[in-house]
């Protein structure tokens, strides 16, 4: 039995490079980020449909059917996600404004380095601690 809940098997590197090409990254140390607008421009969502075929043998069918039909430039960022998941990556994503219109901006990172720092928690401060007020 697997313990990956999204794939049967996990998908070769070859593909999951295939699927970080669709949306005009080179590699996974591609620092660039890019919005839904690019992924448009891109044709991302074509060039991820032209993969379903290839995709849906390493997914279980149940989630092929939710995640692999109906693409659009929502989701095929999470078939990203679920692709890099599998090899110690995941996608980052924030919330940018531009002239008053809010969009989301995603990156690639290692998971080990995407860190939650909880505001709750004790912070230590030290030389490099930096704090910002404003008047």
């Amino acid at each position: 039995m697997s313990k990956n809940q999204i794939f049967k098997k996990i998908p070769p590197q070859e593909l999951i490079m295939q699927v970080i090409n669709s949306f005009g990254l080179v590699d996974l140390e591609d620092k660039r980020s890019f919005s839904r607008n690019d992924l448009a421009q891109l044709d991302t969502v074509n060039k991820v449909n032209e993969l379903k075929g290839d995709l849906i043998k390493y997914y279980l069918p149940c989630k092929a059917r939710s995640y692999l039909n109906e693409l659009t430039e929502k989701n095929v960022v999470t078939i990203l996600r679920q692709c890099l998941k599998c090899i110690g990556y995941t996608v980052n994503s924030r919330e940018k404004y531009l002239k008053g219109e809010k969009f989301i901006i995603y990156n690639l990172c290692k998971c080990e380095q995407r860190n939650y720092i909880s505001v709750i928690g004790p912070v230590e401060v030290t030389k490099e601690t930096t704090f910002i007020t404003f008047d």
